[in-house]
């Protein structure tokens, strides 16, 4: 058996991953990371950058990392960003690495850097205008003010956290990261290839059809690499 921990985009919980239980090799156990402030967590305070999401995932990963067998991570947007700076974090701490690493839709960090834009800071009704833009979001949300009202604080803090970032110069992780990404997703900035300096491994990337939630529209081929990624790994066959 694997774990495989979940870290969702901006605006999601936990449920956006729960959809591909029983989709995944069954050597696989799936755990979606619920941030702070969504879901069952609704009503805590929101995470006012990277450092404190970092520091509130860090346990799941921990228990993970001190089980006999291996764990991955994956992480889609918002969730990628998270993923890439746990890893550095465990190297920190001299945490046993994952066996793998998928970064879904989103740049390398110093290409997104020079795009960078302050998305929260918009007015409401053009805030909502770029996140429409960008699919993935139900229809019925933007027509029912009060569950608007409920969502909107969590993606302006969520866009604020990505929008705020800034990477540091750090060495590269020591392993192989997995890059996935829309072939038609204008949100990602720079060439996927642009992340290989950030690993010693190099990376995997991987193109689906599909814009910014590929995750979402071609799940069926997102699980499918994620199974034959981990399955190749000796200790699972």
């Amino acid at each position: 058996m694997a774990t495989l921990i979940c870290v969702p985009y901006a605006g999601g919980s936990a449920q956006v991953y729960k959809r591909w239980t029983g989709k995944l090799h069954p050597s696989l156990r799936l755990v979606p990371a619920e941030l702070a402030g969504r879901g069952s967590r609704m009503g805590q305070p929101f995470y006012r950058n990277t450092t404190e999401a970092v520091q509130d995932l860090m346990p799941m990963v921990r228990e993970a990392a001190s089980r006999p067998e291996p764990y991955a991570l994956f992480g889609h947007s918002m969730g990628s960003l998270l993923v890439y700076e746990l890893l550095h974090a465990l190297i920190e701490e001299k945490v046993p690495l994952p066996i793998a690493a998928f970064l879904s839709g989103r740049g390398a960090p110093h290409c997104e850097l020079e795009q960078q834009r302050r998305l929260h800071e918009l007015p409401d009704d053009k805030f909502l205008d770029e996140v429409k833009g960008l699919g993935g979001m139900p229809a019925e949300l933007f027509q029912h003010r009060e569950l608007l009202n409920l969502f909107l604080p969590i993606l302006r803090a969520d866009f604020k956290l990505v929008g705020e970032y800034e990477p540091q110069k750090r060495k590269p992780l020591p392993l192989r990261l997995t890059i996935l990404s829309g072939k038609e997703d204008s949100t990602v900035k720079g060439l996927l290839s642009e992340w290989e300096p950030y690993a010693t491994g190099g990376c995997d990337r991987v193109l689906f059809e599909g814009g910014h939630f590929f995750v979402h529209e071609q799940e069926k081929d997102v699980v499918s690499l994620i199974n034959k990624t981990l399955t190749e790994v000796p200790a699972l066959i």
